[in-house]
């Protein structure tokens, strides 16, 4: 006989009820009264900033550490994402580090290929809080507001989640709107947000960075995700405290943190090199049009011609990588030694900065020429392929 499968029923009404009050109340209330222009604007504020309390609090800050803050930040990142209603900071960061660890597998708590809905929403029907194993986040356990918001989670999410939003709206008499519209329709867009991370950015979009993980970049889901969406960036470089590397990217968490760093209150921002995004790039670049190659019959030209013209390009784009390695650690290097204040060579160090500084500029501009001509051939490659026989 089938075992019967396990129901989290805390976590399935609360999924449907809060959509019902949030969505059904909402309208009623917009029917029935008028809800006052302040409850509308607190409502777009405190989305945003429990919103961001998730991406900047429990994901880049504490299940992947990209960066530390003062404790002022910390308890107030803690706070506001209780409102969210989505666990403890524990809960989540078990769960996270585990779906990074075991992406796309079995032990992946959320993973795509047991369906798109699963992935979205199922997998909190079907948790059990008692099989969550935190050894992974025995690191977050010793951190005693960690431990706190843990431990009180439920008190406070309520008073964060509700009770807040209610007594803001009571001060310009729409205590209803507060409740409803700041309250639970607020808690219901910000789940459907995290959730579309575990499920759209498994499915739809580009896979930048790697091929072997099911996660992509999808731009248009960083617009309602606090920047969350270059997903195949973040699964490639998890300890990067930017999700959208380039400076058009739309990513408020990774601005937030800017501001912060800027403001002394949050220090060893983690970085990946430029040189090592790049070269991760060609690689999947060059795996994609290879497998082209080896797929397809060309008419004019045998694949062993464009496997080689492949070849000579990505050597070329490797020395220029070594090379844009090498110059940028010597940068450091002269940089260190020009802040040493028992370094007397002050004077030629910022001579050798300034040299060393052109020809990362000149080697850079080199690696875009490769690109430019990878391009190329990767379009010659198309319309090849395409030609009819």
């Amino acid at each position: 006989m089938q075992s019967k499968k396990y129901i989290n029923w805390t976590n399935t009404l609360f999924l449907i009820l809060t959509p019902l009050v949030g969505i059904i109340g909402t309208l009623l209330l917009c029917l029935f009264s008028q809800v006052a222009l302040a409850t509308w604007i607190f409502a777009g504020i405190f989305t945003f900033i429990t919103g961001m309390g998730i991406t900047a609090g429990y994901h880049r800050l504490l299940s992947h550490k990209t960066y530390q803050c003062h404790g002022v930040v910390r308890l107030f990142l803690l706070l506001f994402s209780s409102a969210c209603f989505e666990g403890s900071a524990l809960e989540w960061s078990t769960d996270h580090r585990n779906h990074h660890r075991y992406v796309d597998t079995d032990k992946d708590p959320y993973s795509i290929h047991k369906g798109f809905w699963f992935a979205h929403i199922g997998w909190l029907i079907r948790l059990e809080p008692k099989k969550r194993d935190f050894s992974n986040v025995a690191d977050l356990m010793r951190d005693p507001l960690v431990r706190f918001q843990h431990r009180f989670f439920v008190p406070l999410a309520i008073l964060m989640g509700f009770i807040f939003p209610l007594a803001l709206g009571a001060l310009w008499g729409d205590a209803l709107g507060g409740l409803l519209i700041a309250g639970a329709l607020r808690i219901v867009f910000n789940h459907h947000v995290t959730f579309a991370i575990n499920s759209i950015c498994h499915t739809f979009g580009k896979r930048t960075y790697c091929l072997k993980q099911t996660a992509v970049d999808n731009w248009f889901t960083a617009l309602f995700t606090y920047g969350e969406g270059y997903h195949s960036y973040h699964h490639k470089f998890p300890i990067d405290y930017r999700n959208g590397i380039k400076t058009f990217h739309y990513d408020p968490t990774k601005w937030l943190i800017r501001l912060l760093a800027w403001m002394g209150l949050a220090y060893n921002l983690k970085k990946i090199s430029q040189h090592r995004i790049l070269k991760q790039q060609v690689m999947v670049k060059e795996l994609q049009l290879q497998e082209k190659i080896a797929a397809r019959l060309l008419q004019n030209k045998p694949q062993e011609q464009w496997l080689q013209l492949t070849e000579t390009l990505r050597h070329g784009m490797q020395q220029v990588l070594q090379k844009i390695e090498q110059l940028e650690i010597h940068y450091l290097h002269l940089y260190r030694k020009r802040k040493d204040p028992s370094s007397p060579q002050d004077k030629p160090c910022r001579s050798q900065l300034k040299a060393c500084r052109k020809h990362i500029k000149q080697s850079y501009m080199e690696l875009k020429a490769y690109l430019s001509l990878w391009r190329q051939l990767q379009r010659q490659f198309h319309r090849c392929a395409f030609q009819p026989v």
